[in-house]
């Protein structure tokens, strides 16, 4: 299986709400790097699967009453794969999101070691209330 075979399954199992296969996914030190500024964001990146689960995945669910992940394309580049989409959904006070992204997922021989997120983090924060 290739790196871009083991992002499509990721991708096909969260828009399932599976977040399990991304975990396994993971090497044990992965660097996950969320976008600058938005709310998940400590400046930092989250070391290992979970500190990932705990502070980004829980988080989105606590935040919101459908959230989806929406893959326009991705492009293969052999240990490094580039996903672009749009995360769409609704919070739980009702506020939209339809933001677009890129992922950056860097891999070892067999996992993730490393995850960069763009978004646009203005609308994140603002349907988030956090202050801009």
């Amino acid at each position: 299986m290739t790196h871009a075979d083991v992002i499509k399954n990721i991708y096909e199992n969260v828009s399932r709400g599976d977040f399990q296969p991304l975990l396994d996914s993971l090497a044990p030190s992965v660097e996950w790097n969320e976008a600058e500024n938005i709310p998940y964001s400590p400046g930092h990146a989250f070391v290992g699967p979970s500190a990932i689960q705990e502070l980004v995945f829980a988080r989105l669910a606590d935040d919101f009453a459908v959230f989806e992940v929406v893959v326009g394309r991705i492009v293969d580049g052999g240990s490094v794969i580039v996903v672009e989409g749009r995360y769409v959904g609704t919070t739980n006070l009702g506020a939209e999101l339809d933001a677009a992204f890129a992922h950056v997922w860097e891999f070892d021989d067999t996992h993730c070691v490393r995850f960069q997120q763009y978004s646009d983090t203005w609308q994140w924060r603002k349907v988030l209330g956090s202050d801009a």
